[in-house]
This record gives structure tokens, sequence and C-alpha cells, in this order.
């Protein structure tokens, strides 16, 4: 998946790929900061971004995964 698809995922692709350790809440975070900063001077559709924030809360669920209590979606199954 490249950086325009993972924009556009959902959240049950973006879990898939968490759950398989295809990306990291840190490695899809960073990728979003990079996205704004990309391309928010035309589209001015942030005023304030806190990209030391959104990176230390990116960083809390990689440690909660690795003890086994991730909070990734988790896919519905069919009834």
């Amino acid at each position: 998946m490249n950086d325009t698809d993972l924009a556009f995922a959902s959240i049950e692709e973006i879990g898939k790929l968490f759950r398989k350790r295809k990306l990291s809440p840190v490695e899809l975070t960073k990728l979003m900061l990079a996205r704004i900063e990309r391309l928010n001077p035309k589209l001015n559709a942030y005023i304030t971004v806190t990209a030391e924030l959104a990176l230390a809360q990116a960083n809390r669920p990689s440690q909660k995964s690795r003890i086994g209590t991730s909070r990734a979606p988790r896919p519905q199954r069919p009834l």
C-alpha cells in the first residue's frame, strides 16, 4: 500500500496492517504528518499541528501491543 492508499484506507484495513506488523502507529502518524506538511500550505485545513504530541500518543499503543493488549480493531465475523 502506498502513502495515498494509506491516507484513504479504512480503520479495518489499518488494523489488519497493525496486527500483521506491516505498519505501526508511529509509521502511520509520521506518514500523516508528512502529508499535512505537504498539502496544508495549499489547503489551509489546519491552524495548529502538534506533531510532537501526535508522535508521543502514537508510541503509546506500540508499548501496549508488545504485551498483547493491542486495541486495533478486529474484523467482524458474519452472523
